[in-house]
């Protein structure tokens, strides 16, 4: 039965204006929010890829996804520059030889003051321009003093992952990816070397590798409840502090005790972080000492597809013809 035909002129309108209202989402405090995405995730079988993070408690967020609104609110005055949360998209994009890739849009929001301030990147398995690009459709913006202002809209966030700009290429540049795999192992093994520098003279800063015996057909599964292995090592000392942080932050493993000299110290040279599971029984491993963890999927899911070396991972081989 149509209903419209049964309530008068204002009443519909109202009900239309009460229904937008009911699908917009508030997200407050400090935590990381999980929603769908409609443009496809990296991880085949999974929708809720999209992430907002708040970096503090006196944030606040205004999801609207059938408006296609992201809205940030903070009245907080901060001395310095001082990073208030994120936004990652996910979606696809074909690449130069044709493959169609998965690709994610991240944007950091901070505020100076009473300023807000934005930068967005890309994250991409692979070099160089993209095209076909699909992303869903959001305008974020910022509210301060009753006035809003404007962060990125959908048009922006598609331009910046079909053609980085010039700094953004050079960037890229300086982050070198290598392959470490032998050909008898890339159907079971990821492993990768990041390298930071120019040409010949970029230096090894972290390698990371991914083992999912029988292959990664269908790695979703396999983290849930199979046998897999996820490490980090770092091959330099003095990575990024405020980065490691944030990693554990962002991947649910900061109130760890057996990594509180991560979180102090950060990593020295050669140290090793392990995810992984037997039989579906997580663990978690640093310096030579492992513990049973029961969220080691959710942290090895979180950085497969939300960090652009577990991007490069997982992609290795989930990159489609």
């Amino acid at each position: 039965m149509e209903v419209s035909k049964f309530l008068p002129r204002g009443a519909l309108l109202l009900a239309l204006g009460l229904s937008g209202l009911a699908q917009a989402e508030a997200i407050g405090g400090r935590g990381v929010h999980a929603f769908a995405s409609g443009s496809g995730c990296p991880l085949a079988g999974l929708t809720s890829c999209n992430r907002i993070a708040l970096d503090d408690d006196q944030g606040r967020v205004e999801l609207d996804r059938a408006a296609g609104s992201i809205l940030f609110r903070n009245t907080q005055d901060y001395a310095d520059d001082t990073l208030i949360g994120d936004v990652l998209l996910h979606g696809r994009a074909k690449a130069a030889d044709g493959r169609v890739v998965p690709v994610s849009l991240h944007l950091l929001v901070s505020k100076n003051g009473q300023e807000w301030r934005s930068s967005v990147h890309a994250h991409a398995p692979v070099a160089g321009d993209l095209a076909e690009v699909k992303l869903d459709a959001y305008r974020i913006e910022a509210e301060a003093g009753g006035r809003r202002q404007v962060l990125l809209t959908h048009e922006q966030a598609l331009q910046t992952l079909a053609s980085p700009s010039t700094a953004a290429k050079l960037a890229k540049q300086f982050v070198q990816v290598r392959d470490n795999r032998v050909e008898a192992a890339k159907a079971e093994y990821s492993d990768i070397t990041i390298a930071l520098g120019l040409g010949k003279a970029a230096l090894p800063a972290v390698r990371a590798s991914l083992h999912v015996p029988g292959g990664h057909a269908d790695l979703v599964k396999a983290l849930q409840g199979g046998d897999w292995t996820l490490e980090l090592q770092a091959l330099r000392s003095r990575l990024p502090l405020s980065v490691i942080r944030r990693d554990l932050f962002l991947f649910g493993m900061e109130g760890v005790e057996l990594l509180r000299p991560l979180r102090s110290e950060g990593f020295a040279k050669h140290d090793k972080l392990l995810l992984g599971a037997r039989d579906g029984k997580g663990y978690l491993g640093f310096r030579g000492q492992r513990i049973d963890y029961p969220q080691a999927a959710a942290a090895a899911q979180a950085f497969l597809q939300d960090s652009f070396i577990g991007l490069v991972l997982s992609g290795q081989q989930h990159s489609t013809p």
